[in-house]
């Protein structure tokens, strides 16, 4: 499973798809604070990420210049 969803915080993994953009956006609905890290994801889908731009405060990534440039 690319995300591992936990009460405030949900962990990315390997390839996100766009197959988890509604799983994410319900979890976000319903999270007050959340927390993503994506410290082991190597590519989202563009949908994950603009959901992640306009909900998400707390990000961790991972230490990679290439993924980084995106925030």
């Amino acid at each position: 499973m690319p995300i591992e969803f936990g009460e405030n915080r949900a962990v990315f993994r390997d390839v996100v798809t766009i197959e988890e953009a509604e799983p994410l956006f319900e979890w976000l609905l319903n999270v007050e604070e959340a927390i993503v890290d994506m410290s082991e994801c190597e590519h989202i889908h563009t949908a994950v990420l603009q959901l992640i731009l306009l909900f998400v405060k707390k990000l961790r990534l991972q230490d990679s210049e290439k993924f980084n440039r995106w925030f």
